[in-house]
């Protein structure tokens, strides 16, 4: 069966971020702020860049370099909304660049790996509660050792990431 590739529209994928945010703050309690790019209108430069990588049937694996912060999302397009999401750095430790970053699948497509220069920063599980991260705090820290990636991962061990 030959499916279709989802396609990431910027917009509706900003409005999944605020409302997914807002309803965070709602769990947290009263006195959190949301974070400062909720406050910001939709538009070209509301993020440095996106990138998206597909999974399971509509859903996308999206890596948004926004405002401060680096965060990978798992994102419904049908449902237009974020399943689930971590966060990978901040701009003010390390500037990361388009280029140096790479979304990849395990080989069900049921967890989605970030890599940054070439090694994994983070993991997430569509139909599980993983959520495996090691934040960037220097350019120079390494990522998340191969014999911890969770299962299926093991095709990027014949090829490195770049």
């Amino acid at each position: 069966m030959n499916e279709a590739i989802p396609e990431l529209s910027y917009e509706d994928f900003v409005r999944a971020r605020k409302l997914h945010w807002k309803q965070e703050a709602k769990s947290l309690g009263d006195d959190v702020v949301l974070p400062v790019f909720e406050n910001v209108e939709t538009g070209p430069n509301d993020s440095n860049f996106i990138l998206c990588s597909p999974g399971l049937p509509g859903v996308l694996g999206v890596f948004e370099d926004a405002s401060e912060t680096g965060w990978l999302y798992l994102y419904d397009v049908a449902q237009k909304r974020i399943l689930r999401c971590t966060h990978v750095y901040n701009r003010a430790n390390v500037a990361v660049q388009a280029d140096e970053v790479d979304i990849g699948w395990a080989a069900d497509d049921l967890v989605c790996g970030l890599a940054v220069w070439g090694q994994f920063r983070a993991f997430l599980g569509i139909r599980n509660n993983l959520e495996m991260r090691k934040p960037i705090a220097t350019p120079d820290e390494p990522g998340i050792l191969a014999q911890d990636w969770p299962p299926g991962f093991e095709h990027y061990l014949d090829k490195k990431l770049d």
